[in-house]
């Protein structure tokens, strides 16, 4: 199976760029336009609180609206995993036994034990995606917002990282 694309501003966050190897080819590739904000109307009340939290705290400048739905998933994901993993636990509460319950031909798993799986599943791989794991944010490298006079503003020994061959 061949190795899938790393769109380039992709590749350009994580500092990996290169114009002689990813420029050929990649002149039309398309352009992603909008940031994603507001969640679309038809999620529930504890989706749209897991959008909202998403949104908010996901690394700038990554996700555009038309990666609307792949956070659609995540968001879904995540709400059905929450809503088994408290199910899951008040059966906890009511036995000794841990993820197992009485079945027609004795104990078994708990069929919360997997929706918890396969949903947990489903997050880590959309997770990768977006850019929402430790494992996943080092290769993203944004570049600073704001204005870089503020910052020399509120701390003058930044005026030192910018002269060449200064000590860090």
């Amino acid at each position: 199976m061949p190795k899938r694309a790393v769109p380039t501003p992709l590749l350009k966050l994580r500092g990996s760029y290169n114009p002689t190897v990813h420029g050929k080819g990649r002149r039309f590739e398309p352009k992603p336009q909008g940031d994603l904000d507001e969640p679309p109307p038809d999620l529930t009340d504890s989706q749209e609180g897991v959008w909202r939290y998403a949104v908010a705290n996901m690394p700038r400048g990554v996700m555009k609206k038309i990666d609307r739905d792949m956070l659609l998933i995540w968001c879904e994901a995540r709400d059905r995993w929450n809503t088994a993993r408290l199910m899951q636990a008040m059966l906890d509460r009511e036995t000794q036994l841990k993820l197992l319950v009485k079945g027609p031909l004795g104990l078994e798993a708990s069929p919360y034990h997997d929706i918890l799986d396969k949903t947990a599943k489903i997050m880590i791989r959309v997770a990768q995606e977006l850019g929402f794991s430790p494992a996943a944010r080092p290769r993203l490298q944004i570049e600073p917002q704001g204005d870089p006079e503020e910052d020399v503003r509120d701390d003058p020994w930044r005026l030192l990282e910018m002269i060449p061959g200064a000590p860090n």
